[in-house]
């Protein structure tokens, strides 16, 4: 299985499948490639699909220093698999937090990325606990493996998905939830030119769509909005089909590689 070693002895899980124009999937507070098994395997017919797990989370390591998580620390491990796979342009694909990560590799990289699809993502942590959402709260929903299990299966996904959480040291998931609450592109998203595409389920109990979709659609200068009926907070697992379908669209009229 593929690994590779960040700058700070991290050793990061990924995973390549297809030919052709790169997609890279980010994961969110889920951080394991399986999430994105649907797209995965509908796109690499026609893509070159890259997925890694992010640190904290499934096959990369848990490094259990404070400094050693964040969003921009993300951003940089998601640089850092592609440069080792001589990717110099993609389409960013994140999911909530995964989106975070998009914004921060975006404004190290612009040039280096031709899109970004936005899956239930946000443009702040505030948003997020301004609905109920707070650090607190999760930390209080994942400290013990049954009711983490319950709340991965609450957000929508599967219960064999939410099952790998279990495997996980507390530490990794709380500063991961740290992560993304602290997040804040408040500043930059106007910053973002490349096109993008934003999916959000309008039942998302995690990052609704008003405040956490709208603001997206609001702040980023050239994006279009897909809202699905009846989805909670993650599409790609609740509607694959519509997903992929979504996003080959996007790919096919709005991207210039």
């Amino acid at each position: 299985m593929p690994f590779v070693l960040t700058d700070d002895d991290c050793e990061i899980y990924y995973e390549t499948n297809g030919s052709g124009p790169t997609l890279v999937f980010a994961a969110g507070f889920m951080g394991i490639t399986d999430i994105w098994r649907h797209q995965v395997q509908a796109l690499s017919s026609q893509f070159h699909c890259v997925a890694f797990d992010t640190r904290g989370a499934g096959r990369s390591d848990k490094p259990m220093s404070r400094v050693a998580y964040g969003v921009d620390r993300h951003a940089e491990d998601l640089g850092i698999v592609l440069d080792h796979l001589g990717v110099d342009r993609s389409v960013l694909i994140g999911h909530s937090m995964g989106g975070n990560t998009a914004c921060r590799y975006y404004r190290s990289n612009p040039e280096r990325v031709a899109g970004i699809a936005f899956i239930s993502s946000y443009v702040a942590g505030s948003q997020i606990e301004a609905v109920g959402n707070t650090l607190g709260r999760i930390k209080a929903a994942v400290t013990m493996k049954e009711d983490r299990i319950a709340f991965y299966c609450g957000v929508g996904l599967p219960k064999d998905i939410a099952m790998e959480s279990t495997k996980w040291p507390l530490y990794a998931l709380e500063r991961n939830a740290g992560s993304f609450i602290q997040f804040d592109a408040t500043s930059e998203i106007k910053n973002i030119t490349c096109p993008c595409l934003i999916i959000h389920g309008d039942n998302d109990i995690v990052s609704p769509y008003e405040p956490c979709a709208t603001a997206l659609a609001a702040g980023l200068p050239d994006a279009e909005m897909a809202l699905f009926e009846h989805v909670n907070h993650c599409p790609m697992i609740e509607a694959p089909d519509k997903t992929n379908h979504r996003i080959i669209e996007f790919l096919e009229q709005r991207v210039i590689w």
